[in-house]
This record gives structure tokens, sequence and C-alpha cells, in this order.
């Protein structure tokens, strides 16, 4: 999707941030809202108050890319936390920046018995 490897995490940040945040700013809420490290070299995901702004910051090994999109109207779905992280996959975080609900993914059959 971005170039990420199978082996990278994507972790959301429930806290609305305010989007003139650039690299510093995106680093110091990873440690403060996420408690991750930074640099750990997975990718990290906030909003914007209104949800109609997201950043996905990364360090890739030099240094960090950010990775932003803005919604001309409408706004993203995003899932609710209790823990004040979340551990997306890269197929939820697909789904959310394509305008789809997040909703636990079910199997469409049942079993027959």
């Amino acid at each position: 999707m971005f170039g990420f490897s199978g082996a990278i995490k994507f972790y959301y940040c429930p806290t609305p941030l305010s989007m003139r945040k650039s690299f510093d700013g995106l680093a110091g809420a990873v440690e403060e809202y996420i408690r991750q490290d930074p640099e750990s070299g997975h990718a990290f995901v906030f909003f914007g108050r209104s949800r109609k702004m997201v950043k996905i910051l990364q360090w890739q090994g030099d240094g960090f890319t950010i990775w932003m999109k803005r919604l001309e109207s409408g706004a993203f779905h995003l899932p609710k936390s209790a823990e004040g992280r979340i551990e997306l996959s890269s197929r939820e975080l697909a789904a959310i920046l394509s305008g789809i609900k997040p909703h636990r993914y079910y199997k469409r059959y049942s079993k027959k018995s």
C-alpha cells in the first residue's frame, strides 16, 4: 500500500492532534500518547479533530517519513479504543483510508452440520 513491508505494525492514536505538527511534533506524540519508540520502524497513524486529515509517521532507518491525506468532503470513520492506542492491520488501515467503516471482519459462511 505505502511500500511498507509485512513486518510493519500500524498504531493508531485515538487522541486527535493538530495537523500542524510535523516530524518532531508527531514523534513526541508517539512517545506521549502511544507510548512507543518513534524510531522503531513501525507506522503511527494520527487524525485531526475534524477527522478530515490523516498523517502517518514512520522511521525508515535514516530519517522520518510522513504520509498525509486530506479529504475534500466527509470524514474518516475511526475505530474506538479504551486503551489509548490501537494496533491496526494493513487491511484495516486501507479500509479506513478508503472510507470503509471499521468493523470486525466475519466470515460470510456458516459450518454445515
